[in-house]
């Protein structure tokens, strides 16, 4: 008589825990070696699109508009021709192998026209992080779907109007409002200088609009980001107009609604674990913690203020 052999229920047991026990260990490593490359992605794309704004920069002698209206500024014909309206976002599509799409748009019709109604909906995915991503807003209204993306670049340190805020004088940024600035205008030095930073892209969760925030293909201010706060501050974003319903925050801590458009403050924010991937005026990468000096962060957002502070 020949007797079996098999595992005992207890055996078997001890060996799923052990399995348990190792998908538990191993899960961990391999959601940091996910995030590792979907933070070398992200900032691969800063780097691209930094390129893009020298190699503009080389063509025009300055970089990109921040914004392609000046405020108060007649608009062009069409929805949304005021503030709403093209951003640095556009010109410096050739630049990021995007011709074709950039010759979608006529200049002489507002961004939000029907015309435009294709070209808006383009997903360009230099313009989003791998950590959150492009998200669509209003996307079946011809004349105003849009991308929101993770890149902005640096309005200054203190407001989207740029101007003294809090007793803190506005001193200079390297994007403005409805012309490019030249690098010879950086006195800080352009390795001492934001050009760019991330922002978190505010879910789709209804079909209308919903608030400024990381609107980086519009320019009602969400195409810049402001060093009044520092990355990932728990301070809320001060914008008009609208905030974001509560769904669609996306890990952005919250909203302060007020008055004037041009006193907004938008925030550098990030997927990332402990800051946010930036670029400098000269063109390199650095990745910014969460507990820089506050101080050191408007400096570098600003470009003329003659600080020593460096990130």
């Amino acid at each position: 008589m020949t007797i079996k052999k098999a595992f005992t229920l207890i055996e078997l047991l001890v060996v799923i825990a052990i399995i348990a026990i190792l998908i538990g260990l191993l899960l961990p490593a391999v959601q940091k070696v996910r995030e590792a490359a979907a933070k070398a992605q992200c900032q691969n794309n800063l780097k691209q699109l930094s390129l893009a704004m020298h190699n503009y920069h080389s063509t025009f002698n300055s970089f990109p508009f921040g914004a392609k209206n000046n405020r108060g500024a007649d608009p062009v014909p069409g929805p949304g021709g005021w503030y709403d309206d093209y951003a640095w976002y556009v010109p410096v599509g050739p630049y990021i192998e995007q011709e074709a799409w950039y010759k979608m748009f006529d200049f002489n019709a507002s961004y939000s026209d029907a015309k435009h109604y294709s070209a808006r909906q383009a997903k360009i995915k230099t313009h989003g992080c791998p950590s959150d991503g492009l998200k669509e807003n209003e996307w079946a209204i011809n004349t105003w779907a849009r991308v929101r993306g993770n890149y902005a670049v640096n309005w200054g340190n203190t407001n989207y109007g740029q101007t003294t805020m809090a007793g803190v004088a506005f001193v200079g940024a390297p994007f403005t409002f409805k012309f490019g600035k030249s690098l010879t205008s950086i006195s800080d030095g352009t390795s001492n200088t934001l050009m760019m930073s991330e922002v978190i892209a505010q879910e789709n969760v209804s079909g209308g609009w919903q608030g400024p925030i990381s609107e980086t293909t519009h320019s009602v201010g969400g195409q810049g980001i402001n060093g009044w706060y520092p990355p990932n501050s728990k301070n809320f974003d001060e914008v008009s107009r609208m905030c974001p319903p509560t769904a669609a925050l996306n890990g952005i801590p919250g909203c302060t609604l007020i008055a004037d458009i041009f006193q907004q403050v938008f925030v550098s924010r990030s997927k990332h674990s402990g800051g946010v991937s930036s670029s400098m005026c000269d063109g390199s990468i650095r990745f910014i913690t969460n507990n820089i000096d506050p101080t050191a962060w408007r400096s570098i957002s600003s470009s003329q203020g003659g600080e020593v502070y460096q990130p």
